[in-house]
């Protein structure tokens, strides 16, 4: 098992499914297939455009994938195509090979490693992923707590 999904499963082991503060719950969903790749790309590189789906969810998806290759060092096109990479919670995901036409439209305009994770959106979405990966200071305070025996 990869260590990310170990330390995600172990997140939702003790957390249970979380109500992230930006879950889908939170917000009114604009559904916008016309300019899916324009709302991704405004996502990754400005932060606009959260609530347009399924644009947001394919940059979450790259943001993810991403994130993972930088902090565990995975493949970013294998865990891009992980059916599990938004762990079911997000109906909007689909997998690289489900929507490869779309995931290269938006990857011509944000080459890997050039998101812009100073964004406040990309900054609230690097912080749920450090958190549900346990990188953040409670996660590592908890992999790190000694065990009995």
């Amino acid at each position: 098992m990869k260590i990310s999904r170990y330390r995600r499963n172990t997140f939702y082991a003790l957390n249970g499914h979380k109500d992230f503060a930006d879950h889908h719950s939170n917000f009114v969903i604009e559904l916008e297939e016309a300019t899916l790749v324009a709302d991704a790309v405004s996502y990754l590189m400005e932060g606009a455009c959260h609530t347009r789906f399924p644009g947001a969810a394919r940059a979450v998806a790259i943001a993810t994938a991403q994130f993972l290759t930088e902090n565990f060092g995975e493949d970013f096109y294998e865990n891009l195509s992980d059916p599990e990479l938004m762990q079911g919670n997000d109906p909007y995901f689909k997998t690289y090979q489900e929507d490869q036409k779309t995931y290269d439209a938006i990857l011509q305009q944000v080459s890997l490693g050039r998101i812009n994770w100073n964004s406040y959106r990309m900054q609230v979405t690097r912080q749920l992923l450090a958190e549900e990966y346990m990188l953040d200071e409670d996660g590592l305070r908890i992999l790190e707590a000694p065990t009995d025996g």
